[in-house]
């Protein structure tokens, strides 16, 4: 019996249908987007002989940075699994370490290309790859300071707030298939690249913090009992029973 009790108290709870079928639409969206992105913006680019002759240039910069933010793209839904998490804790750690690592090299090299890459004199293009990338690499070192200290909520937060940023390389692209989409000019797009990072803080932020946005708390006074009330009534029904027990010994009498 006590054997039966630890393993049913040791037992995670599932969680409910309607949210794992959430997750599950939401990392579907991610990925149609992300292979959209793929076939419809970058792929292209390679038949494009500019390009082409860009890549060829500086291919010790460029190819770390492709290598390093793809797997950091990927490795998004095994990061956030509860249940590789909760089974295989060590390679969960493993993981995040090359995650860590892998925006590590990745964020500075964006800096240095959108430099090389661009007009020196389109400055604006530059500081909106340098706040992206900055951004990108401040969540993640607060995402791996956070586990190391052991403050693993505050961990999970800044992980989320990460890898909505590795995201936004999904998102800066995902309309390019418009054509009303390619119209705005390279200025333009430095503002989207800054709006579209600022979400990435932004709606985490408003998801964990959804129930204080949405619900009141309620008064201390009227939610919960204050120390000597507890101890009172459990004088009470302390006494109850007593008096009970006392009742029903003098019956049996």
């Amino acid at each position: 019996m006590q054997l039966r009790t630890t393993a049913i108290r040791n037992r995670t709870p599932s969680p409910p249908p309607a949210r794992n079928w959430a997750k599950f639409a939401l990392w579907a969206m991610i990925g149609v987007t992300t292979l959209s992105v793929t076939l419809y913006s970058e792929v292209p680019l390679l038949h494009q002989a500019k390009e082409r002759a860009y890549l060829g240039a500086m291919p010790f910069l460029i190819v770390p940075h492709i290598a390093c933010g793809i797997f950091a793209l990927l490795s998004g839904p095994l990061q956030f699994s509860t249940r590789l998490r909760q089974r295989h804790l060590q390679f969960h750690r493993l993981l995040g370490r090359v995650y860590v690592s892998s925006v590590l090299v990745a964020a500075p090299l964006a800096m240095v290309l959108s430099n090389q890459h661009h007009d020196r004199r389109a400055i604006h293009f530059v500081v909106a790859n340098c706040c992206q990338a900055s951004t990108w690499l401040i969540a993640t070192a607060a995402a791996f300071l956070t586990a190391r200290n052991g403050h693993i909520q505050q961990h999970k937060e800044w992980m989320v707030r990460s890898y909505a940023v590795t995201l936004t390389f999904v998102g800066t692209r995902v309309l390019q298939p418009l054509p009303a989409w390619n119209r705005h000019s390279e200025a333009g797009f430095a503002m989207e690249i800054i709006m579209i990072t600022f979400l990435a803080i932004l709606v985490p932020d408003i998801a964990f913090h959804w129930r204080q946005l949405t619900t009141r708390r309620l008064r201390s006074g009227a939610a919960i009992p204050s120390m000597k009330d507890q101890m009172r009534e459990r004088r009470g029904v302390e006494k109850s029973v007593s008096a009970a027990s006392g009742d029903s010994a003098n019956l049996n009498m």
